[in-house]
């Protein structure tokens, strides 16, 4: 599925120009200018560069090609057909553009497609203690998601709950960058490095590089611009190995009961291994008894480390849906 906002256009250039610049052609244009006719020998760059042929009907130097440009874009760039494969704007990549979702009018990318009654469900987005749960993706273990588009194409992040809970990133490493490899990636937050594996093989095409300077878009829209990996799959996401550990597959409602089993253990885990070591004079719960969100800026170096282990860990041989 390509962007709506995609458009071509037929553009001329005349190579004999000190300055070269693409006009697009209008149904007007012929009537009006002297490339395309005879006339082309009257211009002044022509017998400069020693091109005498009265035999030509139109100018030797005006070049005609076909070009792509985003209609949602303030300024029209031209990219020459040949090099429409290199953007994401003919595949369902498009969706995770930030011009895209800005005039969608959100900030998560709808799924690629719907091809039977049950993808009307897992469309679905819920909503778990105020975190939104999109019912289309695959959810790991440690809380990393995987968007399945067109073709084989697919999108990793971190979800919703990840982003509560680490509030804010101070520093985003990928440790994988390109070929098929699990994606990896290394989050620092209060000096605590998170390292986060994938653990589906992908073959990973690009890495979300502008997110090093915008890191508040990892933790503000994690399923949007966050997002940290683009790749192909050479599988199916439900086909990964049984030492890899399963993924949660698309459907809002085993999406669902699988976010809100975490919270509630994530609420356990604060009460045991938090609230119970420290002494009851230390407050980290809000009304109701669940964790406060940038839960880790009220932890210290231990507590954060045992946080990590425990919700977020390296898959691994027994590493099974809670």
């Amino acid at each position: 599925m390509r962007c709506p906002f995609l458009r071509e256009e037929q553009v001329r250039s005349c190579q004999a120009s000190p300055f070269r610049k693409q006009i697009a052609r209008r149904a007007t244009d012929r009537e009006e200018e002297r490339c395309s006719s005879p006339d082309y020998r009257t211009c002044p760059n022509a017998p400069q560069h020693h091109e005498t042929r009265p035999e030509l009907s139109r100018c030797p130097f005006l070049q005609e090609s076909l070009v792509q440009f985003c209609a949602a874009d303030a300024v029209a760039r031209y990219v020459p057909w040949s090099e429409a494969s290199l953007s994401c704007c003919g595949h369902d990549g498009h969706r995770f553009c930030e011009l895209f979702l800005a005039f969608a009018g959100g900030v998560t990318p709808g799924p690629a497609k719907r091809d039977a009654p049950d993808d009307e469900t897992a469309a679905r987005i819920s909503t778990v203690d105020g975190l939104p749960v999109p019912g289309w993706l695959f959810y790991a273990p440690n809380h990393m998601w995987l968007d399945s588009g067109d073709d084989g194409l697919c999108h990793l992040g971190i979800d919703a709950f990840l982003a509560r809970v680490m509030g804010r990133v101070d520093r985003l490493v990928f440790l994988t960058a390109k070929g098929l490899v699990r994606p990896t990636v290394v989050l620092t937050a209060r000096g605590v490095d998170l390292t986060l594996t994938f653990p589906h093989s992908v073959v990973i095409t690009a890495t979300n590089n502008r997110l090093r300077s915008t890191l508040g878009r990892l933790t503000s829209d994690p399923y949007g611009s966050g997002w940290l990996f683009e790749g192909r799959l050479e599988t199916s996401p439900g086909e990964v190995p049984v030492e890899a550990g399963p993924l949660c597959a698309p459907s809002s409602q085993e999406s669902s009961d699988w976010m809100t089993r975490e919270g509630r253990r994530l609420t356990e885990f604060v009460h045991e291994q938090i609230l119970g070591r420290r002494g009851a004079g230390e407050i980290l719960v809000a009304d109701g008894g669940a964790p406060v969100p940038d839960l880790l800026q009220h932890l210290d170096h231990e507590e954060i480390v045992r946080l990590f282990r425990s919700f977020f860990p390296l898959p691994s041989t027994s590493q099974r849906m809670p």
